[in-house]
């Protein structure tokens, strides 16, 4: 008894194969160019999947079926991202510190040290919404037992 997995990746290959326009010559010639087997039929489960994988690419160039969406991008950050509303909150709260006389330094290297024992991450570009959120909350709380009124 044949095993679904193989009779629907079987079935996919010739649907695929139909759709091209590949003659049985054709796609022989195909198969032995991607797998090095002549015949669908006796491919390993891997080999019917990379043949698959090729047909389908040739389908979406040849405008036959919708591209795969990609796969969404990493977020990437960079140096500017410190620049950002929330970093700007941070700042503010830091300057209000330093205003009442509660820190000493009032740089955003003062403020990125005390992001860093908060937070244990080297810069603010690192941080994630979470933590960003954290150090907010934490300066906006030391304000508040320091006697500065805080806005939220």
């Amino acid at each position: 008894m044949k095993s679904a997995p193989r009779q629907n990746h079987l079935a996919a290959i010739h649907m695929a194969q139909k759709a091209l326009g590949l003659s049985a010559e054709d796609a022989v010639s195909v198969k032995l160019a991607v797998t090095g087997v002549a015949s669908a039929a006796d491919m390993t489960a891997l080999q019917r999947k990379q043949y698959l994988a090729h047909l389908s690419a040739q389908q979406e160039r040849a405008g036959l079926i919708a591209p795969r969406p990609q796969k969404r991008p990493h977020l990437h950050r960079t140096v500017d991202d410190d620049q950002d509303e929330r970093w700007g909150k941070a700042r503010a709260l830091w300057h209000a510190l330093a205003a009442a006389g509660v820190v000493r330094s009032n740089t955003d290297a003062a403020l990125m040290t005390y992001v860093k024992r908060q937070t244990k991450l080297e810069h603010w570009r690192f941080l994630n919404s979470y933590q960003v959120n954290a150090v907010i909350e934490a300066l906006k709380k030391w304000c508040t037992r320091s006697g500065l009124e805080v806005s939220s």
